[in-house]
């Protein structure tokens, strides 16, 4: 049996002109230092960040790894461990627009690295030091997406 490692994921998005939001993920692997990441957006909601989160951690998990994601987003844990082969099947016909690119990548993911996967919900703001991480992360995202947004604005009116 392989070893496991233990995907954090977390979106998170500011509310204002813009909407800037962020993602991040804390993957724990099975030996060796932590593997982390994050991002930016605008124009964005939190539940695309959270989606997108789940994407990038199993985009940075190598080729049939065995892994439990864990996210602080029920919706997001029970719709990717009760409904994404449903949505598959259906050619993802039923799914919220605004999740269905994020979600197409995760089932890409999962499909193409072979990847073995438990879903896992677990409370937010609640002392995990994973869970903090990723949405440590996720706040860094979407306040450099503020920070450009404010740079941007800065810019047109110099201009």
């Amino acid at each position: 049996m392989s070893a496991e490692y233990f995907c954090y994921a977390d979106g998170s998005c500011k509310s204002g002109e813009g909407a800037p939001g962020g993602w991040g993920y804390f993957i724990k692997p099975p030996s060796g230092a932590p593997i982390e990441g994050h991002g930016q957006a605008v124009r964005t909601q939190a539940k695309i960040m959270e989606y997108t989160a789940v994407a990038r951690a199993l985009e940075a998990l190598p080729a049939g790894a065995r892994a439990t994601v864990f996210s602080d987003n029920q919706a997001l844990i029970e719709n990717c461990a009760k409904r994404l082969a449903n949505w598959r099947t259906s050619g993802f016909a039923h799914v919220d627009p605004e999740i269905l690119p994020a979600v197409r990548e995760i089932d890409g993911f999962i499909s193409s690295k072979a990847l073995r996967l438990t879903w896992t919900w677990v409370r937010g703001h609640n002392g995990n030091a994973g869970n903090r991480r990723a949405d440590e992360l996720a706040a860094l995202g979407a306040r450099e997406a503020k920070a450009a947004l404010a740079q941007a604005a800065d810019s047109e009116e110099v201009a």
